[in-house]
């Protein structure tokens, strides 16, 4: 049941603590306060302690110390982490399947998803919870690995640019508009009629776009983008023979589902399916979209109602 909602724009506080105690100090929460709480945080977790990976004025985030101040108990998850929890209580309006392959019970799961950065999760059946568990990962700072000349132009022009080329920085909002630029460096001089869209170009506009087909480069840059989260998304469901299912999150995919449609991710997830076995191992994982952009939301809720029932069976 939710009791209320609210956002807050996290350059408006100075720690999360400060957003924890608005969003307390609400009427409505008021009235029912919390018992638990499972807080999603960008970043890496070590002993319920976080440092924001994109918040960098804000200090490091202690569950531990919020739960001391308020009195209810307090998880921190990272974000895609809670993804993870999610996708076992997702509907099948939740989800668009990219391939017609079946799901295989309590068989490993992956998670991952292009937005502001590149996040990913892996999920594992706990016969002893007799429920998944998720284990979240940095693997989006691994080095990318390109395929093809255009590819390796692409990783050359944002090494050139940012010292170094993580899968992060060609498979995210930014690294979109990388992408986009680096077409039109690369594109444009061979190709004249692409010349009119030489503009630099924030994700949204490439975006709308690349959607209704008015920029060509725009377009380009999706479906490469789009390429390489799908070839990172085999490359994980081979780490872990997902056959439970790969699952493609995030802000930026659901809103492009017609590129998604078009076929470049499923095409780059593929790629390696052409050498057996692993052909049989990756066209036979199912693999989906999520366009439920609550499931972090939802899968943090599963794990605060873990933490209440936890509270409720010590005090029996």
């Amino acid at each position: 049941m939710q009791i209320d909602k609210e956002t807050y724009p996290s350059q408006d506080f100075k720690s999360l603590d400060d957003v924890v105690d608005a969003f307390l100090a609400r009427p409505a929460v008021r009235e029912r306060p919390p018992h638990a709480a499972a807080l999603a945080i960008a970043g890496a977790v070590s002993a319920n302690k976080c440092l924001m990976t994109n918040v960098e004025h804000w200090p490091i985030i202690d569950g531990d110390d919020i739960q001391a101040k308020h009195g209810f108990r307090v998880a921190l998850l990272n974000d895609f982490e809670a993804v993870g929890y999610g996708i076992p209580v997702l509907g099948p309006h939740d989800v668009v399947a990219l391939n017609d392959v079946p799901v295989q019970p309590k068989a490993p799961k992956v998670v991952m998803g292009p937005g502001t950065g590149l996040g990913a999760a892996q999920l594992m059946w706990d016969t002893g919870l007799n429920a998944y568990k998720v284990w979240p990962g940095e693997g989006a700072h691994a080095t990318f690995a390109p395929r093809g000349w255009k590819q390796k132009a692409l990783a050359r022009f944002v090494t050139e640019r940012c010292g170094h080329c993580e899968i992060e920085e060609v498979a995210c909002g930014s690294g979109l508009e990388l992408i986009y630029e680096f077409l039109q460096s690369d594109e444009a001089a061979n190709r004249p009629e692409l010349l009119k869209h030489r503009t630099k170009k924030a994700v949204k506009e490439i975006s709308a776009a690349a959607l209704d087909g008015s920029d060509p480069l725009a377009v380009e840059a999706v479906d490469l983008m789009f390429a390489i989260v799908g070839a990172e998304a085999g490359a994980m469901a081979l780490r872990c023979l997902a056959k439970g299912g790969v699952y493609i999150a995030g802000g930026i995919t659901p809103k492009l589902l017609p590129r998604v449609k078009a076929g470049s991710l499923l095409e780059g997830f593929l790629m390696r399916a052409g050498r057996e076995p692993f052909h049989k191992i990756l066209t036979q994982t199912p693999l989906f979209v999520i366009t439920n952009e609550r499931v972090g939301a939802m899968g943090a809720r599963e794990v605060a109602k873990n933490l209440l029932h936890q509270r409720r069976q010590q005090q029996a």
